[in-house]
């Protein structure tokens, strides 16, 4: 019996040996390296059809009142050399009716296959993201080599605009975005750091509503960084300055480098902060409404004096207090702002939901709250050292 097992053991692995499939990879100087990805939307009273190209123009076709959308990629150039300063990087746009349309197409602008396995900053165009992002956040976490930690942000005027800026200071094409989005090169307090999978979570969760960083165009080789926009689950809602975008990093982060003026007699005294905090609990009124209670505070250092005192502990504390009192006023302005724009970028409504039991009707009684929600907030701010002197 032994005799006739081999042959058919055999004949078994080469029927198996057919199913296997072949290795499809290709080598890196085969791929083009996807860095930045930019959605804009294209309103025209004859929208060009899907096989338009970006540039003004070209491929206009028949078709009133449809509405485009035009995909922009920025592409990096694989050299042998990855000290070379000058890294290559070109810019490539496709107007469609979607976005796995406009990237077949695009496909046939590159001799090379497109690569989104290190793509690392999705932007939305500001006309786009007035409008609906649903379709571009339901893309990046279907797709399977979108990676979810990617930074998103909004481009103003347009995402092909901001792609096609080109920096001195990048040695990596792209690496501008990744460093500031992602603070692991520069760490202002006025960006606002957002991954793709917290804002897709964020556009469906209630009673918690998206920020975004606002991306601006200053120049031929010049972005600004310092603005923030406030989303509901499909567009933008509202506009941070670039002061309201720190105080919201302020009150979302801990650790946050930044530092803030404060003016007393006549002085002004510049403080920065090593370590801060903040918390926030609901609480219901002498009158019965839901009150917001901050507390905020943290350790901070004297940077800066206008006047030339000489610093004692006893004016320490004064500006200690001074800065306590003003935190107290503009963050209080500041959610009285966030609440009248009717968003929540703050997980109010998740607090409350987390405090009650009854799944059925608690949304419906957040709802009938929220306008009515009043602030109240306490800070303690503690300049505790006054610098180095030498």
């Amino acid at each position: 019996m032994r005799k006739w097992q081999y042959p058919r053991l055999v004949f078994l692995l080469c029927l198996v040996s057919l199913l296997l499939a072949g290795c499809q990879f290709k080598d890196v100087d085969r791929r083009a390296f996807v860095l930045s990805f930019g959605i804009d939307s294209v309103q025209t009273e004859e929208a060009g059809g899907e096989g338009g190209e970006g540039k003004e123009g070209e491929g206009k076709g028949k078709g009133k009142g449809k509405h485009l959308i035009e995909v922009s990629l920025k592409l990096a150039i694989p050299e042998g050399d990855p000290t070379k300063r000058n890294q290559e990087a070109i810019v490539i746009s496709q107007i469609s009716s979607s976005i796995p349309e406009a990237i077949r197409l695009l496909k046939s602008k590159v001799d090379k296959e497109l690569d989104f396995s290190l793509c690392k900053t999705l932007l939305f165009g500001e006309g786009y993201a007035r409008n609906n992002i649903s379709e571009m956040t339901d893309w990046m976490v279907r797709r399977r080599d979108i990676q979810l930690v990617a930074y998103n942000g909004v481009a103003r005027p347009t995402a092909k605009e901001v792609l096609g800026v080109r920096l001195k200071s990048e040695r990596v094409p792209a690496y501008y975005l990744i460093l500031s989005l992602g603070k692991e090169g520069t760490e202002s307090p006025f960006i606002v750091s957002t991954f793709s999978y917290n804002l897709r979570r964020h556009l469906t969760e209630q009673g918690l509503d998206p920020v975004l960083p606002l991306v601006e165009k200053e120049g031929e080789d010049t972005l600004l960084i310092n603005k923030a926009v406030l989303l509901d689950n499909q567009r933008i809602r509202a506009e941070l300055t670039p002061d309201e975008a720190r105080l919201l990093n302020l009150l979302t982060q801990r650790g946050l480098r930044t530092s803030f003026n404060v003016e007393m007699d006549g002085n002004i005294y510049s403080y920065n902060m090593e370590t801060n905090r903040s918390k926030f609990k609901l609480a219901k009124s002498n009158k019965g409404n839901m009150v917001v209670q901050y507390t905020v505070g943290g350790r901070a250092s004297l940077e800066d004096n206008t006047g030339g005192i000489e610093m004692t502990g006893p004016i320490l504390r004064a500006v200690s207090k001074a800065a306590s009192e003003q935190w107290e006023k503009e963050i209080k302005q500041f959610l009285v702002k966030i609440h009248g724009t009717g968003l929540d970028p703050f997980g109010w409504g998740l607090r409350y939901s987390a405090m009650n039991w009854n799944n059925a009707t608690e949304l419906e009684e957040w709802r009938r709250i929220y306008p009515n929600l009043e602030f109240s907030v306490k800070a303690d701010v503690q300049v505790r050292y006054s610098g180095m002197i030498r």
